[in-house]
C-alpha cells in the first residue's frame, strides 16, 4: 500500500475540519499550526479542494482567512451554471461586462503595489533599504506591512517603510 504524500493528508485534515466545524476564519499560519502544516501546503490544499467545489476560501489580505464548506447543492448549482456559461456564450465573441461586474471589479480594486508583488512571488528580487542595505532573493509572500523573502542565510522578513527599491526583471 502506497503512502499518502503530505499535501493529500493536510487535504483530508482540512475536510475533517471543516465537515466537523463548517467553516475556518482566521490567518494562514494558524491554520498551517493547527494542521501542523506549512502555509505554502495549506495554500496548495485549498486551492485544490477549491477547484474539486469542496469549499469556498476567501483571502483578505492583512485580515485572513475565510474558508467555508461547500453543500452538495451549491456545488450543484455552480456546476450547472458553469455548464450554462459555457453553452450560452461561444468561444470567439467576447462579452460585455454586466454592471453588476463592473461594480465588483471598483470594490475589488487591487493597489499598484500588491499588482507588482503578486507579479513578483517567487521570483528573484534585489531589494535596497533606507539604511543602503542591499538584500538579494526569492519573494515569498507579503501583507500590508512586510515582506517574506529568502536570503543566503535562510529567511528574512523586511518592514516596507524601510525599503527604499526594489529592483526586478
Amino acid at each position: 500500500m502506497a503512502s499518502q504524500s503530505k499535501s493529500e493528508k493536510v487535504k483530508i485534515w482540512i475536510k475533517e475540519y471543516l465537515s466537523e466545524f463548517g467553516e475556518y476564519s482566521g490567518t494562514l499560519e494558524e491554520l498551517a499550526n493547527l494542521a501542523n502544516a506549512s502555509p505554502y501546503l495549506i495554500k496548495k490544499a485549498l486551492s485544490d479542494l477549491e477547484e474539486e467545489g469542496f469549499l469556498k476560501a476567501e483571502s483578505k489580505r492583512g485580515k485572513g482567512l475565510l474558508i467555508v464548506l461547500v453543500s452538495k447543492e451549491e456545488a450543484k448549482e455552480e456546476a450547472e451554471e458553469e455548464k450554462k456559461d459555457t453553452q450560452e456564450v461561444p468561444a470567439v465573441e467576447e462579452t460585455k461586462p454586466q454592471p453588476d461586474e463592473k461594480e465588483e471589479k471598483k470594490k475589488k480594486k487591487v493597489s499598484l503595489q500588491d499588482q507588482v508583488l503578486n507579479s513578483l512571488l517567487g521570483k528573484d528580487i534585489i531589494v535596497f533599504l533606507i539604511s543602503g542595505t542591499r538584500l538579494e532573493g526569492k519573494l515569498l509572500d507579503f501583507d500590508n506591512f512586510t515582506l517574506s523573502m529568502t536570503a543566503p542565510k535562510g529567511k528574512s522578513l523586511v518592514y516596507k517603510h524601510a525599503i527604499a527599491t526594489i529592483i526586478f526583471e
